[in-house]
């Protein structure tokens, strides 16, 4: 099977907050098989053409013509050859996972396998958390249980919020939500590296009595001294992962004790093979590995496999946002909040990432 053509496919697509930008790949072989990948630049793809660009002007040339045996050794390329000039980390490597995931669909079509069963499939179903995106400062409390909701009644019971410019009230609002979720909720905060270090710490010792399950990037990921001070102050474990671009990087992350929870996303840290290596490392050192998610239908199925082949993965992040996005890109329900039993989320066994992203939903939604 050899690589035809590679075509960026910069999109948009409304969410329930609004309209989105997604950014999908599609690659051709000469078998006629047709593979799909996506990238995520951590919160909606906000310069899609960009990605388009690297992938139009610097990675499609290195792989169209060459032959798809195995995924390693033409992601070895690419990054080989384009690292001096476009670096492994921030768009380069989103691009270079929407790439690898799409080979990975390639190969599992090819060989009438999910890319899972190809890795080791592990389960079929994966619990997730309901990612809430409004900040808890913006709202009451009874205004955020309804937004958590339609998922809570599909039996999920662990949820995540997040802070906004006015961190001490978001607090205040996390309080009466404890009181009227109860404590058999496990509940999460996501400060999108909003803080600083004695922000963090007054608010950790906070959240601690609240039985906050982790602090989510309460520093830039990339100030690693600080996350360390942080990690060693705070009452509550502190995570991160979508902004770490291939396993070297976690690996100076986890050993550095700046996170008790890492959170790998095929879509952003360089494929479906690195996520799951991500995870493994994570168990090795005591740390909790959940898996993040925030793109379309293909990094959906993309993501899903990963949780299939790693056995070190507990937990699924499910924006609520993206139940309309999911349900307009498949088409259906079959991987919206209705999907959803008793908390866990099913697992596609079909061959390659087991999701079909229609051509007419792409030409619908797709960029110039």
């Amino acid at each position: 099977m050899r690589i035809s053509r590679i075509t960026p496919l910069p999109m948009t697509t409304r969410s329930a907050n609004g309209p989105m930008t997604f950014f999908a790949v599609r690659i051709e072989t000469d078998t006629g098989l047709v593979g799909h990948g996506e990238a995520c630049d951590c919160f909606g793809i906000s310069y899609p053409t960009v990605h388009a660009a690297i992938v139009r002007d610097a990675f499609g040339p290195l792989l169209e013509g060459q032959e798809l045996t195995a995924v390693a050794p033409l992601i070895g390329r690419l990054r080989r050859a384009t690292r001096r000039e476009l670096g492994e980390s921030w768009a380069s490597a989103q691009a270079r996972s929407a790439i690898e995931i799409a080979l990975w669909d390639l190969v599992g079509q090819e060989r009438q396998r999910s890319v899972s069963s190809l890795l080791g499939r592990v389960r079929d179903s994966i619990p997730v958390y309901a990612g809430s995106s409004p900040f808890l400062d913006d709202h009451d409390a009874a205004f955020h249980l309804g937004r958590l909701q339609p998922m809570l009644d599909r039996g999920v019971r662990h949820v995540k919020l997040r802070t906004g410019p006015r961190p001490d009230r978001a607090v205040d609002v996390l309080g009466d939500l404890r009181t009227l979720l109860g404590r058999d909720i496990e509940m999460m905060v996501d400060a999108s590296e909003s803080l600083d270090l004695p922000t963090t710490a007054r608010l950790a010792d906070r959240m601690a009595e609240l039985d906050i399950r982790w602090l989510e990037e309460p520093l830039l990921q990339s100030r690693h001294g600080a996350m360390a001070r942080a990690a060693a102050r705070s009452r509550v474990p502190l995570a991160s992962g979508e902004h770490l671009f291939s396993a070297e990087e976690a690996l100076a992350a986890l050993t550095a004790g700046e996170i008790s929870v890492v959170q790998p996303d095929p879509c952003i840290s360089g494929g479906i093979a690195e996520a799951c290596e991500i995870a493994r490392m994570a168990a090795g050192l005591g740390v909790r590995a959940v898996l993040h998610y925030h793109a379309g239908l293909i990094g959906l199925g993309a993501v899903l496999q990963a949780a299939a082949a790693a056995p070190e993965v507990d937990l699924l992040e499910y924006p609520v946002h993206l139940d309309t996005v999911l349900r307009t890109q498949s088409g259906g329900d079959e991987f919206g909040i209705a999907s959803i039993e008793d908390g866990r989320l099913p697992i596609p066994d079909r061959p390659g990432l087991g999701v079909t992203l229609t051509p007419a939903v792409v030409e619908a939604s797709r960029l110039p």
